[in-house]
């Protein structure tokens, strides 16, 4: 199985979180989970292993916008990364990385 789009999807993610955004960390956040949904869209997730459908899981979480409403002109998963922590940041940072790490390890 070739994971050489989900490995280009989570590199231009994680150049996205790494990068100052003029708009706010938020704007960034959402650039790169919509990078990653992307990436993690029709994969066939048996055939990784336990962590990294752990990590995926987890990642896929902060995704979710149920319970949120929109607020100010904002989605309701806008209002989601405003309204994250900085542990819960760092979270999706270390998240993002170790897939990005993972997928391009496999096409290595």
């Amino acid at each position: 199985m070739s994971y050489s789009f989900p490995a280009e999807k989570f590199s231009i993610a994680r150049d996205a979180l790494m990068l100052p955004h003029p708009d706010g960390q938020h704007v960034a956040l959402e650039k790169a989970l919509i990078e990653c949904r992307v990436g993690l869209h029709r994969m066939n997730r048996s055939k990784l292993d336990s962590t990294t459908r752990s990590q995926i899981f987890k990642l896929e979480g902060f995704m979710d916008s149920t319970g949120f409403s929109e607020a100010d002109g904002d989605s309701a998963w806008t209002v989601r990364l405003k309204g994250l922590s900085d542990a819960e940041r760092s979270e999706i940072f270390r998240l993002v990385d170790e897939l990005a790490n993972f997928f391009a390890g496999q096409e290595a």
